[in-house]
């Protein structure tokens, strides 16, 4: 059974589309706007795509372009309101492989329906997307599914890839019940090589992570494996190990290796935890520094990767590492919100428009 994702702000139209299409069997998902239309696809990996022009937010045009500039080649039939020849040649232009003109005749629809489908039955480049949809099931059941937490700490993540697989990485690992390794890390590059050596980094951390491993020497084990690996690129990480301690005396104790510094707010006051050395995968006999940190109730941390705070407007303005340390400084005591929180003003602030992974990692000391 083919599936359709039908991207229309018009309730009378989205739901006629929807039912016409389910009648001749196809199974329909709808959205009314064009950032959730987009997460839509992102998600579901359709076979077609309905997508009208005219849309609040990110319009038609936004909408096809991204899909085709994250790599996407699923087909793409465009409505206009109006015949113009100009919408038209946009339209193709940034990826549309059809259009129809409102009003329409559904039978007409459904026919250019069925011939885009059956055009694109056999085409190598579909066959190379179920690929990659596989490739990024795959890589989504690597990521944590439920986050091990500690007593007096809430503990939480968000990883949201901007193509269909990611060089993105978080995880949260228990190693005692008094203790938990926390890590994210950002590869060089983007696409298959990226995941593929975010693998690759994975394995290396649960290989090496123990609660008798420091994160210093956690790093210069990883960096040995990874520029073992490596051909080129290189990866930023950051490691840490937190314990709530039986007197409950709370510590962090961590390695940056040339991450963004996380963000820690004690009493409104943040600092940036910047104490480690260079990037993963260039230089086999580099050496690390760590740092303890005692931690309070109260105490916010916040890890994210550079695609939150190198977010850009429509003027090119980024997002930067303020506006991050504002939020963590008014956040409340849930790590939950802090997550959703980061990762929905980086989106509100680029209009959905994402040219790298977005990955947080929060913790909140209760």
């Amino acid at each position: 059974m083919n599936r359709i994702v039908v991207i229309e702000d018009d309730p009378a139209i989205l739901r006629g589309l929807a039912d016409s299409l389910r009648g001749e069997s196809f199974d329909v998902l709808t959205a009314a706007d064009g950032e959730n239309g987009y997460r839509l696809v992102q998600e579901k990996s359709p076979d077609l795509v309905i997508l009208d022009l005219m849309l609040p937010g990110m319009n038609g045009f936004e909408v096809c372009r991204q899909i085709r500039g994250h790599g996407l080649a699923i087909p793409i039939l465009m409505l206009t309101a109006q015949d113009r020849e100009a919408d038209r040649v946009q339209g193709f232009h940034v990826g549309a492989d059809d259009y129809v003109t409102k009003p329409f005749s559904v039978r007409e629809l459904l026919g250019r329906v069925r011939a885009i489908l059956r055009r694109s039955e056999g085409r190598s480049d579909i066959e190379n997307q179920k690929e990659l949809d596989g490739a990024r099931s795959i890589q989504q059941r690597l990521m944590p599914s439920e986050i091990p937490q500690l007593p007096g700490c809430c503990i939480a993540g968000m990883w949201i890839p901007a193509r269909i697989v990611s060089g993105d990485y978080f995880d949260v690992l228990r190693l005692d019940d008094e203790t938990v390794a926390l890590c994210i890390a950002d590869v060089c590059g983007k696409g298959m090589p990226a995941a593929m050596m975010m693998s690759n980094l994975q394995a290396a951390v649960k290989t090496c992570a123990s609660k008798w491993v420091q994160p210093r020497e956690l790093c210069e084990r990883v960096n040995r494996v990874m520029c073992e690996n490596m051909r080129s690129g290189f990866i930023t990480f950051f490691y840490a190990v937190l314990n709530i301690g039986g007197n409950g005396r709370k510590r962090l104790t961590y390695c940056n290796a040339g991450h963004n510094p996380p963000i820690l707010c004690s009493n409104r006051v943040a600092r940036r935890l910047d104490r480690g050395g260079g990037v993963l995968g260039v230089f086999r006999e580099w050496q690390y520094e760590e740092e303890e940190v005692r931690l309070h109730d109260g105490d916010r941390l916040l890890m994210y990767t550079d695609g939150i705070s190198e977010s850009c407007n429509a003027e090119g303005e980024e997002f930067g590492d303020q506006r991050l340390v504002d939020l963590v400084v008014h956040a409340g005591r849930d790590a939950h919100p802090l997550a959703e929180d980061a990762v929905g003003a980086a989106t509100r602030f680029s209009n959905g428009r994402f040219e790298d992974d977005l990955t947080v990692l929060a913790v909140v000391v209760e």
